[in-house]
């Protein structure tokens, strides 16, 4: 096997982690409850809003924030939320639910069927939330924002929209807007979500950025056994995409860019990590793109739980989404001291300027992205520069300790006098 190598990024000599930003004393556990939430979440399995809410979990609960989750019976979700020792209740409710036919027209009596099943669980939702005696519902899974608005009202507590992803000028995205407008409070991940909401739904939001925890996401030299997965050819340039194998993700994009590469980077292997599509056959056609245009020079890793390690072994993130909210794999790429290649999608300019923390291609150029993507594995002081400014800023401005302190203060806002100081311990 070839010797393994890597273009030289971040001066670690060593996987101890570097000064990451410790969560304060004053916030470590210990706070009593002054709160009781319950969070409504309806994925079957773990994406970025899921682990979103696993990470966060933790952290406020130090702040004197219990939580409880509703899920329907087999989410993942619910099952990892479990084994870190917090409770979870069944919310009876379908993982999948659509209102369009296979062409993507609305179906009128799929529409008309999803009403009754929104009032249904708002309804199952609402009683849950009396029966843990919440205060508020904060409902974090796209389908959950209609309901949740509801059965905030029904419950008599406040309702809290968390928003992950741009709303579409379509019916899906005049619900949500409606969902917004009927909800106490709404948190959106970027400006960029805040701003795709019909402009009378943009009143009742706050924005608060993704974070991620610098404890878990911290460079360190490569493993060379990861990396020996990553690529057939591990001495040759390595680029990593993180992403589900949805078409919206447009890792079509990325195949095609890295074989369009100029003839001295015609070694660069690309690896994709990421769940399956919803749509499988999507997934085969992009095996099939890669096996035609890359050969051995791409691997399909799948579901991955190691991402920081595969950031580590690689040498930089591409990422080629047409829609995004504030990508995770983005701040992780960045906290991992790895450059970011991608389009300006979503809320993916607000942590990635231009020659700065990273480099941005044309919106859908596949010739562009090609032309970032040589520029950052030809010169090594770009690619130090960016990788080391990534870092400070995922550092400044987006630890996950930051977001649970905003998500804090919001809920403590929200619920005005009625929210006992952390100290004083008991239920509002």
């Amino acid at each position: 096997m070839a010797s393994t190598t890597q273009l030289p990024l971040w001066p670690t000599s060593n996987g101890r982690r570097p000064d990451s930003g410790r969560v304060p004393a004053s916030v470590m556990p210990g706070a009593a409850p002054w709160c009781t939430v319950l969070v409504v979440e309806h994925a079957e399995g773990l994406y970025g809003a899921q682990r979103y809410l696993l990470a966060l979990a933790p952290l406020l609960e130090q702040r004197g924030i219990r939580q409880v989750l509703a899920a329907p019976a087999g989410s993942e979700t619910a099952a990892q939320w479990r084994r870190a020792g917090l409770d979870a209740r069944e919310l009876r409710a379908p993982f999948t639910r659509s209102v369009r036919t296979a062409s993507g027209r609305l179906h009128p009596v799929a529409a008309a069927s999803e009403v009754g099943r929104v009032i249904a669980l708002a309804r199952r939702t609402a009683a849950l939330a009396s029966a843990c005696q919440a205060d508020v519902l904060h409902a974090n899974s796209h389908w959950s924002h209609l309901e949740g608005a509801l059965a905030g009202r029904l419950a008599r507590i406040p309702a809290v929209l968390h928003l992950h992803e741009q709303s579409e000028p379509d019916l899906l995205g005049r619900m949500r807007g409606l969902a917004v407008r009927g909800a106490s409070a709404s948190i959106a991940v970027s400006n960029a979500v805040a701003a795709s909401l019909p402009t009378l739904s943009r009143r009742g939001v706050t924005v608060i950025h993704n974070g991620i925890d610098p404890e878990v996401f911290f460079p360190s030299a490569p493993d060379p056994r990861v990396r020996a997965e990553l690529a057939a050819d591990p001495s040759a340039p390595v680029l990593l995409t993180l992403s589900r194998l949805d078409p919206l993700k447009r890792i079509d994009k990325v195949i095609r860019a890295v074989a369009g590469l100029p003839s001295h980077l015609a070694r660069c292997q690309l690896a994709i990590a990421g769940t399956p599509s919803l749509v499988p056959e999507h997934g085969e056609r992009l095996r099939s793109l890669g096996r035609e245009l890359l050969g051995e020079r791409v691997r399909f890793l799948g579901a991955r739980d190691d991402v920081r390690e595969l950031l580590c072994a690689s040498d930089a993130l591409v990422l080629a989404s047409s829609l995004e909210g504030l990508p995770l794999s983005v701040l992780e790429a960045q906290a991992c001291a790895r450059p970011v290649v991608a389009f300006p999608s979503g809320g993916v300019p607000e942590v990635v300027e231009h020659e700065a923390t990273g480099l941005l291609a044309r919106p859908g150029d596949v010739a562009d992205l090609g032309v970032q993507l040589t520029r950052l594995l030809t010169d090594g002081y770009l690619r130090r520069r960016i990788s080391s400014a990534g870092r400070d800023q995922v550092l400044a401005r987006h630890t996950l300790a930051r977001q649970a302190d905003l998500q804090a203060a919001l809920l403590r806002e929200l619920l005005g006098a009625g929210a006992r100081s952390p100290a004083s311990g008991g239920h509002p």
